[in-house]
Formats: C-alpha cells, sequence, structure tokens
C-alpha cells in the first residue's frame, strides 16, 4: 500500500485547509484533489481525489492520519484501486501540500524517488 509518513503530529484539520483542489498534469495523467472531509474528532481527513490516465479514471481515496506519533497519507484501504503511479504521485502531492501548511518532513516511504521528484517535500 503506498504511503508517506510525515515527522511529528500535525493539526491535522487546520493543515488540510491547505490541500490544494487544482488540476496537476504529470506525464500522461492528470491529478486532481476533488475535496476533503475532517472526521468529527477533527484527528483524521478524508481526501476524495480524480486521476485520469490512458482515458480511464480512477477515484482514490486518501486518509491523513496521525501514525505512531507521526502523520500518515495513505491510501483508504477498502477501496480496491490499481495502485499506480500516478495514484502514487498523486498521495505524494497531499503530502507537499501538508508540509506546506506546517506538517513535518518526509520520514518513510514506499513510493520511489522518480514519482517523488519534483513534487518540492523535504
Amino acid at each position: 500500500m503506498p504511503h508517506l509518513i510525515l515527522e511529528g503530529t500535525t493539526d491535522i484539520s487546520s493543515a488540510a485547509t491547505g490541500i490544494q483542489t487544482v488540476a496537476n498534469r504529470w506525464g500522461r495523467a492528470v491529478l486532481k484533489t476533488e475535496s476533503w472531509w475532517t472526521r468529527s474528532d477533527g484527528h483524521a481527513v478524508l481526501v476524495e481525489g480524480v486521476i485520469v490516465e490512458f482515458s480511464r479514471a480512477l477515484h482514490p481515496l486518501a486518509v491523513i492520519a496521525p501514525h505512531h506519533g507521526d502523520t500518515a497519507v495513505r491510501l483508504w484501504p477498502y477501496l480496491e484501486l490499481e495502485r499506480t503511479q500516478a495514484l502514487q504521485r498523486w498521495l505524494a502531492l497531499i503530502a507537499a501540500d501538508l508540509q506546506k501548511a506546517g506538517a513535518g518532513a518526509l520520514k518513510k516511504t514506499n513510493i520511489s524517488d522518480e514519482i517523488l521528484d519534483g513534487v518540492g517535500l523535504r
């Protein structure tokens, strides 16, 4: 499961306000965050997106939540989606937006450097 772990805890509900809802082009794919929802207790955020690649649309959900003292950005585990490179790039864009809003540095990920290149993660 693709994921990114950002150092330290983050005020998730305030950081989520920095998530961009603009379309991004990456190679042959278009990546867009549609909207996001904060859990009622403010400790997690669901992010809805659409990724169009090779004339086919994927509709992923990402979860931003605390993870052992850090902040995790990962796919919602209950959706059956192909883990394409474009989908992994979309997760990285969400993590970069969180960093711009005050989240910590990238601590750990299983996403390759070629996918992360140019996203602006620190």
